[in-house]
Formats: structure tokens, sequence, C-alpha cells
């Protein structure tokens, strides 16, 4: 079995373009809107949906452009390998994206936190 893509809701196309594009470094490959018809086939909501699609490295992400808003706490991330952290990190700290920092006995994990509220675990390539 092989992950495809990841699905994730985002409140303003222009704060997903500027976090998965800008930020992240992904490109956009596609922009789509999903029928009514079919959106409340699939997600039982009757509304047009724009979906962003962003891809680089074996990452698809389907961004829905949407204003639904999530129960919270909210435990929904995906994961992604980076080659520098601190570059990452210092990105982050320049571009007034949330880095959250958590520390458990001896190991610390990190998450960055996308301009809707998504949560994106970051951990250094070996």
């Amino acid at each position: 079995m092989q992950l495809n893509h990841i699905g994730i809701i985002n409140k303003n196309e222009e704060q997903a373009l500027q976090f998965y594009k800008d930020f992240l470094g992904l490109e956009k490959t596609k922009e789509i809107v999903l029928s009514p018809e079919l959106s409340e086939q699939l997600f039982s909501l009757y509304h047009e949906i724009k979906v962003l699609v962003f891809e680089n490295e074996g990452i698809k992400i389907e961004v829905f452009i949407s204003d639904f808003q999530l129960a919270h706490p909210n435990f929904t991330h995906f994961g992604i390998m980076v080659d520098n952290f601190s570059e990452v990190s210092e990105k982050a700290k320049q571009s007034h994206v949330d880095l959250i920092i958590g520390n458990h006995k001896e190991k610390t994990v990190y998450f960055l936190k996308d301009f809707s509220g998504n949560l994106i675990e970051i951990k250094q390539k070996p």
C-alpha cells in the first residue's frame, strides 16, 4: 500500500497559496471546482468547492477552499521530512508561520501551523 495524497481544508485561497506554494515550495499543479452535486455525493455538502492541488517530491496535497470549521481539539495532521530543519525554522519566523515545539522526555516534536490552523509535523531528513 502507498499513500496517494492528503486532502485538507483551508479557509482562504490566497493564504493556501502563500503557505503551500511560497512557504513550503510545492508546485500548484491543478485547480478544480467540485460541482454542488458531486460535493453532496462525496461529502454530504451541497456547495461548489474549489480545490487546489500542490505537488513536489512525491507529496500531493489537495487543498479544499472552504470556511467549514473543524471541531476542536483537532489532532488531524500530516508529516513531512525537510532537507534543512534550521532553514525551515528561520523561514517560519520570517513568514509569521507558527512553529510549535513539544517536549516529552528526551524527544522534541515540531509542528508548523498553516494560516487556516492545519498542523504539519516536520522532521529533519537523515
